[in-house]
């Protein structure tokens, strides 16, 4: 054997010898309840998305948009009239507002240009929900770009992904009991 040889072969069994000492072990602290809680906690404030405030103008005055998820759960509901999905998407809110009416605050959002029609379609109907009028702001803060689109916003504004097709009165019983836990 050359001297090359044997250096190399030194050199392979000294590194050889250095990795197993060294090799990194699995940290069971990182793999603990606590830390992955405080990981998923971190990841959760880093996304979650904030309600604008804006104001809602009801035929008993204007109102602030935080005031009200400040002080319980909102269902934010953009419609139209015209629009077939939002007329049942409506009819299912409808249904579900005498029960979750006093824990969640819903509100009901014409939006386009045939806002009057959608007014006079709520009186027409005897519909029991509150409807409020915006300002065009509002369609953008909330990337209102198309209808029917519900949004829920846990009591202190955090904002779910908005729904954009219509949910059955059995889902919405779900989503909100999410959100009132």
């Amino acid at each position: 054997m050359t001297i090359k040889t044997r250096i190399l072969a030194g050199l392979a069994c000294i590194c050889l010898i250095l990795t197993i000492f060294f090799w990194p072990g699995k940290e069971e602290e990182a793999y603990s309840s606590d830390v992955i809680k405080e990981a998923e906690d971190v990841t959760t404030a880093e996304t979650e998305m904030m309600a604008p405030d804006e104001s809602l103008e009801s035929p008993n005055g204007t109102v602030r948009l935080q005031a009200l998820y400040n002080e319980k759960p909102v269902c934010l509901f953009f419609w139209s009239s015209w629009s077939q999905d939002s007329l049942r998407q409506l009819a299912a809110l409808e249904e579900v507002y005498p029960t979750y009416g006093q824990a969640i605050h819903f509100v009901t959002v014409p939006v386009g240009p045939d806002q009057e029609d959608s007014l006079s379609y709520m009186k027409q109907s005897g519909a029991g929900l509150p409807v409020y009028c915006v300002r065009e702001p509002m369609l953008k803060e909330y990337g209102v770009h198309d209808i029917p689109k519900l949004i829920f916003i846990a009591r202190g504004g955090q904002m779910t992904r908005p729904f954009d097709s219509v949910l059955t009165p059995r889902q919405l019983s779900y989503e909100m009991e999410k959100l009132l836990k």
